[in-house]
């Protein structure tokens, strides 16, 4: 575990220089429109970890860093397993962060101070600036989930397809996506699916419940993609 925990490191580090000032602006960016408009805007915090997530994808290859991890003293499974974990990890933490500016946004309430108060949309963010309201929560928790399964999905396919035809994968899994969503439509236009009104039909600890499940799911889907391909990358080393 301590090798992967290097290796994770290491990918922090590779990543680093290339994210860090767009991150802080990013971070500037996004907080500014969470503290002020509303507290769904947290869920925008989901774009940093990608800064840190990309670069290992794309720049890091193409500028020959990647050649540093064939001369450490480390397993090569532990580094693809690393790989997948750190992205876990780093949109988690993108993910908390989102979720601590929806909180100083709800507790500062800073819309305050902006001009027109009595306006449509500034009764609007009046509402939305309170915690009884798990909206702001749960699209956190939402976009945790989409952004990390999908680039744990893409360095999936990456590593065993190969790098340059990603773009061809991405295509294919979105008309993948489109027909599911073209299914749902057509289904839920003859009232074949069942209408569930998650605000209002599932308590707020029902709520925090899914949230936690969610991750749990995140990680097994991570901690699957990465045992997926060491034994895909082993077979081709054979």
């Amino acid at each position: 575990m301590k090798e992967i925990l290097n290796i994770m490191r290491f990918d922090y580090l590779t990543a680093k220089p290339l994210a860090e000032k767009g991150s802080l602006l990013a971070i500037l960016i996004i907080a500014a429109l969470c503290l002020f408009l509303t507290p769904i805007a947290g869920a925008y915090a989901m774009f940093i970890p990608m800064m840190f997530v990309i670069p290992l994808q794309n720049t890091a290859e193409k500028s020959g860093f990647h050649k540093l991890y064939g001369i450490l003293p480390v397993q090569r499974k532990n580094i693809t397993r690393a790989r997948f974990l750190y992205m876990f990890l780093i949109h988690f933490i993108g993910e908390i962060l989102g979720m601590l500016m929806v909180v100083l946004a709800i507790v500062l309430k800073l819309y305050r101070f902006l001009p027109n108060q009595s306006s449509e949309l500034m009764q609007i963010a009046q509402e939305e600036f309170t915690f009884e309201h798990f909206m702001p929560f749960g699209a956190c928790v939402g976009m945790f989930a989409v952004a990390c399964t999908g680039f744990s999905y893409m360095e999936l396919m990456g590593q065993i397809f190969g790098r340059e035809n990603e773009m061809k994968i991405m295509m294919l899994t979105i008309g993948a996506f489109l027909l599911l969503a073209f299914g749902f439509v057509i289904l839920n236009d003859h009232d074949l699916l069942p209408m569930i009104n998650l605000d209002r039909e599932i308590s707020l600890s029902g709520k925090i419940l899914i949230s936690v499940l969610i991750h749990f799911a995140v990680l097994g889907l991570c901690i699957l993609f990465g045992e997926i391909t060491v034994k895909k990358l082993s077979q081709r080393e054979l």
